[in-house]
């Protein structure tokens, strides 16, 4: 599974989490660039919706300074109001570094077609990030939501690139 390739470069992420053993919240910046892929079906006559994954790297910087990175995937649902031209969306992440260390999160947004601003949330982990839990604004740019308004309804789509900046993610580790 290509999920796990990345072991090394998402053990360094995760020693993000692990720096403080006391149960205070620690904080850092984040940034997931990512590539994504899914279906685009019209839902309505004034309504898209797409539904994919998205997969890529986060890049992770402490309150020391240091940047660490790690990879990610996480399932998700856009949805496109044509008359408007606003957005929603939301979706899960799967943050894995080791066979049994991983970090689950889920995420919403809303916005306009290109970006979309909300919350990432850390909802818990298992092995050394077993209890982990915090969050961060969001803010989403993709050129995704451009894209699938020209789009007919079940075609498959490859977006080119993205990012999700969590400017303030706070969490708490006290499994370490």
């Amino acid at each position: 599974m290509r999920f796990f390739n990345f072991s090394r470069a998402i053990a360094a992420l995760f020693a993000v989490f692990s720096i403080n053993a006391a149960a205070e919240s620690e904080t850092a910046k984040a940034l997931i660039t990512w590539d994504g892929e899914g279906y685009v079906y019209r839902i309505s006559t004034r309504s898209m919706l797409f539904l994919g994954a998205f997969e890529g790297i986060i890049y992770v910087e402490t309150a020391d300074r240091e940047i660490d990175e790690g990879f990610v995937r996480c399932p998700a649902t856009m949805r496109l109001e044509l008359a408007t031209q606003t957005t929603s969306g939301s979706g899960y992440c799967i943050i894995a570094v080791d066979k049994g260390d991983t970090v689950f999160a889920e995420w919403t947004c809303d916005g306009k077609p290109g970006g979309c601003e909300g919350t990432f949330t850390l909802t818990e982990g298992t092995g050394r990030f077993k209890g982990i839990t915090g969050s961060s604004p969001m803010r989403v740019r993709s050129p995704l939501n451009a894209l699938v308004a020209d789009m007919s309804s079940g075609s498959v789509t490859r977006v080119g690139s993205g990012i999700a900046i969590l400017s303030k993610l706070e969490y708490n580790n006290p499994a370490k």
